[in-house]
């Protein structure tokens, strides 16, 4: 009877990509609900509704343990790298978490769980697993192409509203409502969601033999009208290593863009007196503290504060600071948290998984301004889709 019980679980749960199609789309609907229902309260009711998070955190805290029995179940057939990389990833975590408890006498692993470096790990490391089992799984194909049409049609509406929101000037659609920077998301409100589904899904599009120029015009427009320089940075690269295909092209516009953001104390005044939302941060923090926002007085902020006790120890596992204290630029959070060898984990992983180097260009966005690694869900979307191109990367177009 157990036996029976255990083969039925992996079959339809832990082995199943018909199971875990349906964990997706819990997990994006309530994702998006929640950001939606907090946006609309926000902009109408000046309450965000913050305990509807709680419930993201219990469904992505839930997932996880889907995934790691799933894992374990599937450890012979998932690639070794991907534990290599997640296992050494979760160790370095616990190393330093024993090390903070140890010295820190308000320590609280609840807190670290749901607020601070556990919690940071968790969403992490997740997608990790995931790309793992979602890679080896039956089906997975054919379930993922189902997902990422149905994601796209929410996307393609979302992509319309923004359209209007730019146009009719619709505070419930800005990327940042009522605070007077200018930008639209439709019914989205995760600052590093926008940009990256809309990239990810642009790269798709241009990976398929009869590509849909109409939602790559569509999706391309979007990314300029979210009103971040994330967005902007996916565009360039984008049209630069996915669109254009000759290489001393390519390096012109990189070395042309180069030299606009190196000479931008020449031109920056002149565009942020277009805003006085950007005047005035320019007014505050000058040129790179406009072109990073503030990410560059993070960077000093943090190395002021490890730099007096920095040991080796810390170089190689990281540790000396803690979530959230974070600089929002991919290479210095994976470093601060996890060292050199963190770093060294996570970059084996994808040069393990990414195909070529256009669809590097999620990773080199968050080099700069985050976001692949602040939404689990972004982070599960662009795993999903390596798979997808990396398994058939032709036999579907969505």
């Amino acid at each position: 009877m157990l036996q029976r019980l255990i083969h039925s679980a992996r079959v339809n749960v832990f082995e199943s990509a018909r199971f875990y199609y349906w964990l997706l789309i819990v997990l994006t609907s309530y994702f998006l609900l929640n950001r939606f229902l907090q946006k609309l309260s926000f902009v109408y009711l000046d309450n965000r509704w913050i305990e509807l998070k709680v419930g993201e955190g219990i469904l992505f805290g839930f997932a996880y343990v889907i995934i790691l029995i799933s894992a374990w179940f599937l450890r012979k057939n998932i690639p070794s790298f991907v534990f290599w990389c997640w296992g050494g990833l979760v160790l370095i975590f616990l190393i330093n978490e024993f090390q903070f408890a140890y010295g820190g006498p308000d320590y609280s692993l609840m807190e670290s769980l749901t607020k601070s470096q556990g919690y940071y790990t968790a969403k992490f490391t997740m997608p990790i697993l995931f790309w793992g089992i979602w890679s080896v799984l039956k089906k997975a194909n054919h379930y993922g192409f189902v997902f990422v049409t149905q994601l796209k049609r929410f996307l393609t509406i979302n992509a319309i509203l923004i359209i209007a929101g730019a146009v009719f000037g619709v505070s419930l659609f800005e990327s940042y409502p009522l605070s007077g920077r200018w930008g639209y998301s439709g019914f989205l409100w995760h600052l590093s969601f926008h940009n990256l589904a809309y990239g990810v899904f642009l790269l798709y599009f241009l990976e398929q033999k009869k590509k849909p120029w109409v939602y790559i015009a569509l999706f391309g427009l979007v990314l300029l009208l979210i009103g971040q320089k994330a967005g902007l940075l996916y565009f360039l690269l984008i049209f630069t290593l996915g669109v254009v295909t000759n290489r001393y092209l390519q390096g012109g516009i990189i070395a042309i863009f180069s030299v606009f953001v190196c000479s931008a104390q020449f031109w920056l005044p002149y565009i942020v007196s277009l805003s006085p939302f950007w005047e005035n941060v320019y007014n505050k923090h000058g040129v790179w503290g406009s072109l990073l926002s503030l990410r560059n007085e993070n960077i000093e902020n943090i190395w002021g504060i490890i730099s007096p006790q920095l040991s080796v120890f810390d170089v190689m596992f990281g540790g000396a600071i803690r979530f959230p204290m974070c600089v929002e630029m991919m290479t210095f959070d994976i470093l601060i948290y996890f060292g050199v060898l963190g770093l060294f984990l996570f970059v084996l992983l994808i040069f393990k998984i990414v195909p070529h180097l256009k669809w590097s260009i999620p990773i080199l966005v968050a080099c700069f301004g985050g976001g692949i690694y602040e939404a689990p869900l972004g982070m599960l979307l662009f795993f999903l889709t390596l798979a997808l191109v990396k398994r058939d990367k032709h036999s579907y177009s969505p």
